[in-house]
């Protein structure tokens, strides 16, 4: 079988494995924290080893000389599952080059040594600047929410510091949820409110974290390290990031805001509105990052035929919709289960996510 063949065949089977993951409701695994370690005992790179180890029944070598302290953290907060996965990804991906990339490294991101040659990360006067911005002690309404994003964007933007790329997409919903509301589109609009404040929070906490040193959660710290990688295609960075605030952030939010059983048709409207920002999402990360995000946001050519049966953005709409509820279904899991249950689902859905984005970013999708 010829390479651009394997690949379209790779290329196909994980797509369609993934819009199959979408689709199923959330269940119940192991009990596994989400949330970084809090051990007295420094974690190793020999314990992260032993966890893949058990994970996937072998010795893998997986960091050789590479391995740091932030990265055997992240090995040991992933899920058995997700480890799994990526190393039957890697069967998948292999050619006939004689030096392989190590599996951890080219589905997990982790291990790797880091290309940074690209870009000038920001520092001085607009660093200070962000961090301020993205401090969420004294966040206020709506409104403060909208300000600080814009401001934050426009610093990346100008600077195009690619941790910055998840920031272009939240200008844009932020915006445009605010509008929405000021429209007078919901039925519970002060719930709507609350809930651009605590996703927003979510986020900004992470930023904040990631700029001084303080709390970031294991899969922005993930999105932080693909950032800053430059043999990482910007497609998936985006595509993490994303993930990472609709499939762990928004089920916190909801939770946070007390969601109840009358507000899912507000939430349900407020995941439409969002989808009006897409065109301008694709042209700003071609104008900012060059960089065509509009398949990704499709769903490839799987999209297109979808699109083609019935019309153009079903695919993204089932994409997003489906992501988002089951996200919902996330948020009324946390009252009805054991934290730590829900905690560890989320965990491993989001963690198939990202190999299915490193698996499109190998095969030159991204």
């Amino acid at each position: 079988m010829s390479l651009s063949l394997k690949r379209s065949s790779v290329l196909f089977c994980t797509i369609f494995h993934f819009c199959c993951l979408l689709a199923l409701p959330s269940c119940q695994s192991s009990e596994q924290e989400m949330t970084p370690m809090a051990s007295s005992v420094a974690p190793s790179c020999e314990d992260a080893e032993a966890h893949i180890e058990s994970c996937v029944g072998s010795f893998t070598n997986a960091f050789g000389a590479t391995c740091l302290r932030s990265d055997a953290e992240l090995i040991l907060a992933t899920p058995c599952d997700v480890l799994e996965s990526a190393y039957r990804a890697e069967v998948d991906l292999k050619t006939d080059q004689v030096e392989r990339v190590p599996f951890t490294c080219q589905l997990l991101g982790l291990g790797c040594v880091v290309d940074q040659s690209c870009y000038e990360p920001i520092e001085g006067e607009p660093l200070e600047r962000v961090i301020s911005l993205a401090d969420p002690s004294e966040l206020g309404d709506e409104y403060d929410v909208r300000y600080r994003i814009e401001e934050i964007a426009s610093i990346f933007k100008e600077h195009r510091d690619p941790r910055g790329i998840f920031s272009i997409v939240y200008r844009l919903i932020t915006n445009n949820a605010v509008w929405s509301v000021e429209e007078g589109f919901y039925e519970h609009p002060q719930w709507t409110r609350n809930l651009i404040v605590a996703f927003a929070r979510r986020y900004l906490v992470n930023l904040h974290g990631h700029f001084t040193g303080g709390e970031v959660s294991p899969q922005w710290q993930k999105y932080y390290k693909l950032a800053q990688n430059c043999d990482v295609g910007y497609g998936r960075t985006l595509g993490v990031a994303i993930a990472t605030h609709l499939m762990v952030d928004l089920p916190y939010a909801l939770d946070d805001v007390k969601s109840e059983a009358q507000h899912e048709e507000d939430f349900i409207l407020f995941g439409e509105v969002s989808l009006l920002i897409f065109s301008d999402l694709i042209s700003d990360m071609q104008a900012v990052y060059r960089t065509d995000v509009s398949e990704l946001l499709q769903g490839f050519f799987l999209g297109e035929w979808v699109d083609h049966v019935f019309s153009k953005g079903t695919a993204t709409t089932f994409i997003y919709q489906t992501v988002r509820i089951n996200a919902w279904r996330n948020s009324r899991n946390l009252l009805s289960f054991p934290r730590g249950v829900v905690h560890a689902d989320i965990a491993t859905g989001w963690g198939l996510a990202e190999v299915f984005l490193a698996m499109l970013d190998a095969t030159g999708a991204l």
